[in-house]
């Protein structure tokens, strides 16, 4: 599957609204597909509301290695790919911490504490 996010989004490429369009367009086709193809062509995006929403929240999902396998990104400028980059990089060390950044540890020994 190639999704193309100009003519999917047009010009809506800014806010979480926005990015959950593409987020539900993705995980609605990920069992169905063997690939999904981002093409980024002629757009800038440089909002990290709409990329964290469209594929930040995607690393709750999946795994890194389903996400490197299934998903790829063409035609994307230099400054869009960090920023994709450090937002996976940050929402994954989240996950490991427990989704809402407080490692299972604490909160399982917080959980003790209180009992």
């Amino acid at each position: 599957m190639k999704l193309n996010l100009k003519e999917k989004c047009a010009k809506k490429t800014i806010t979480r609204d926005d990015g959950e369009l593409i987020y539900k367009i993705i995980s609605e086709a990920w069992n169905s597909e063997n690939e999904i193809v981002i093409d980024f062509s002629n757009i800038l995006i440089a909002s990290v509301s709409f990329l964290d929403e469209a594929f930040g929240k995607l690393t709750f999902d999946h795994s890194l290695e389903d996400l490197k396998k299934k998903l790829s990104f063409e035609n994307m400028e230099q400054y869009d790919r960090a920023l994709l980059n450090d937002i996976l990089i940050s929402r994954y060390h989240q996950k490991e911490k427990g989704q809402n950044g407080v490692s299972r540890i604490r909160r399982k020994n917080k959980k003790r504490a209180t009992a």
